[in-house]
């Protein structure tokens, strides 16, 4: 009956700090990968409807709806932890150049921020077109 406690127990002397181990990695694991992924938040389409409606009337096409990680505005906005990046082609009246002799706006875009989670707007932003 010794010979066989100390058999089990010699195995459990061995499995056990392997197992550890093993949860231990996987755990870790686990982690990092959770760092790198959102996890769930609002949808694409959602985002871009939400994007939308902070765009004004200049707005004609959606270019790109990104999700971005540690996101900075750049306008003194804390940077946030996961952020839907919607970039939309349009015209808007307050970047006409005045250049062009038929009155209309050179065309530009403009991106909006939308939180990841929660879907409230970040910011926004226009990229002005170029001089003639």
């Amino acid at each position: 009956m010794g010979l066989a406690v100390q058999r089990v127990s010699r195995r459990w002397t061995l499995l056990l700090p392997g197992g550890l181990f093993v949860v231990v990695l996987v755990i870790g694991l686990l982690a990092v990968q959770s760092l790198e992924r959102p996890g769930t938040g609002i949808s694409r389409s959602d985002a871009i409807k939400v994007a939308w409606e902070h765009t004004g009337s200049g707005a004609v096409a959606v270019n790109s709806a990104d999700i971005r990680h540690n996101f900075r505005t750049g306008l003194n906005v804390r940077a946030h932890s996961w952020a839907w990046v919607v970039t939309f082609s349009g015209q808007w009246r307050l970047l006409c150049s005045g250049h062009t002799t038929d009155g209309s706006c050179d065309p530009t875009s403009e991106w909006v921020a939308i939180d990841y989670y929660t879907g409230e707007w970040i910011a926004s932003e226009f990229s002005y077109p170029a001089g003639p």
